[in-house]
């Protein structure tokens, strides 16, 4: 659990040298109740104390995915990268040469989808929808 006294602490340790590094820029993330604060939120209160800017190793950038990829002994074009935000889950994805798809039933809307000139292989509305898709009919 994040609190006042940890990210004290850390803007501290930032402001004397420690690296920041930081996961993902996701400023929220969506729960049944609704969004919620995420940890890109986090990364911003942090750096704005410290005016210092996190060194990002998760999505959008496709150095985890890759490390991934070679664990898990898959090629890239035949890994599917499923996410609900498109500014990091696809993107990552994107950036990784993996095929994407977005599922709308998260943080991306079919609206915002439209904005971006980079598109997902697949949309589907919800994850039980690709989970049906993917299962093995005899």
């Amino acid at each position: 659990m994040v609190t006042y006294e940890k990210m004290s602490k850390a803007a501290i340790f930032i402001n004397n040298g420690i690296p920041f590094y930081g996961t993902n820029p996701d400023k929220s993330f969506p729960t049944p109740e609704g969004q919620t604060i995420g940890t890109g939120a986090i990364l911003t209160a942090i750096e704005a104390a410290t005016d210092h800017s996190p060194i990002l190793c998760g999505k959008p950038y496709p150095d985890m995915m890759e490390i991934a990829l070679e664990r898990m002994g898959t090629r890239k074009e035949q890994t599917l990268v499923v996410g609900d935000r498109y500014e990091t889950d696809i993107l990552g994805g994107i950036n990784a040469g993996c095929p994407t798809a977005l599922v709308l039933s998260g943080v991306t809307s079919h609206e915002k989808l439209k904005t971006f000139s980079l598109q997902p292989d697949f949309v589907f509305d919800q994850l039980s929808s690709i989970v049906n898709l993917l299962k093995i009919k005899p």
